[in-house]
């Protein structure tokens, strides 16, 4: 037998209805890896009578829980990528407007989608692929360096998964990445500023419940509050974020990516510097690193993204 390869591979996502219940996959993304994957944890029966009544080994075990869970990294994409789907399934909701192109405008929910179908495709073997139930965004991760195609990266949990073996997925469509030249400016206190390199975290805080009566866990919810930050780099020419830091001065982080066609819009709602950082290693150029935490105030919660592309819906492509 061959050995399996993971040329080709890729994650489709199909959204749910009731939370692990299988449905459809309907859009197909490209990955450069993932560690998702089903687990089953076992371990061996504690009691006193040994192996044959006399050998001092268990003699029997059990299985304690079966996990779903691991990450997917690949390329963010206008259109032709599922972006869309992801950020609402990280972000919790969606509302789409105007008519080719669309602005689909993602908000903070405190409740998040009931999850996803998501089925991996392990490469040219053809043996591997497999599907996942219920799994919701744990985390979910924007970033883009000089040189580069923005990644996105989310971490899931899931409820259950089925066994491995063949699989079609749903056709893979055109990309339109969203690349590093396509960074506007950062805005933040009246202020705006070429960036370096851009990251945005979000934090769901999400953790398996487990219960008597089935192995896999029976829900997925929060154990803590969601977090939001976004971390930039810039060339220091002002020590005006140096001073916002110091002031506790707050006020919406902005920043937009734009192929002239399509865009991708990033608020960070009335953001607060939490981390600043400038050192001095040389006679080169200094540089500012910057991590904003995003607050709610009752109205705007932390986070808002419009994506505009050429999609009717926020989840079709």
């Amino acid at each position: 037998m061959p050995a399996q390869l993971g040329m080709q591979g890729r994650v489709s996502f199909g959204e749910e209805v009731t939370a692990g219940t299988e449905v459809a996959r309907t859009l197909t993304m490209r990955i450069a890896s993932t560690t998702l994957q089903g687990k089953v944890t076992r371990d061996a029966v504690a009691n006193l009578y040994g192996s044959g009544g006399t050998a001092a080994n268990a003699a029997d075990f059990f299985d304690v829980s079966k996990d779903v869970a691991g990450e997917i990294s690949g390329p963010a994409c206008y259109q032709g990528g599922a972006l869309g789907m992801l950020l609402k399934h990280a972000m919790g909701a969606v509302s789409t407007a105007g008519t080719n192109p669309y602005n689909h405008t993602f908000t903070l929910s405190g409740a998040l989608p009931a999850g996803l179908t998501t089925v991996v495709e392990r490469g040219t073997g053809g043996l591997g692929d497999q599907e996942f139930y219920g799994c919701k965004v744990s985390s979910l991760e924007l970033s883009c360096q000089v040189g580069q195609v923005m990644q996105v990266r989310v971490n899931l949990l899931g409820l259950d998964c089925g066994a491995r073996g063949g699989d079609t997925p749903p056709a893979v469509t055109s990309p339109y990445f969203i690349k590093h030249n396509h960074a506007g400016s950062l805005g933040f206190n009246s202020s705006t500023y070429t960036i370096k390199s851009f990251r945005l975290m979000v934090e769901n805080s999400l953790e398996a419940i487990r219960e008597l009566g089935s192995l896999p866990a029976t829900e997925i919810n929060r154990s803590d509050f969601q977090t939001i930050e976004m971390e930039v780099e810039l060339v220091a020419r002002s020590d005006a974020p140096y001073a916002a830091m110091l002031a506790g001065t707050q006020g919406d982080a902005t920043i937009t990516f734009s192929d002239g066609t399509r865009s991708l819009a990033v608020t960070v709602h009335n953001a607060v510097i939490t981390e600043y950082d400038d050192p001095i290693n040389g006679p080169g150029t200094i540089t500012q690193r910057i991590k904003f935490l995003g607050l709610g105030d009752g109205t705007d919660h932390g986070l808002g993204i419009v994506l505009t592309n050429g999609v009717s819906t926020a989840v079709g492509g």
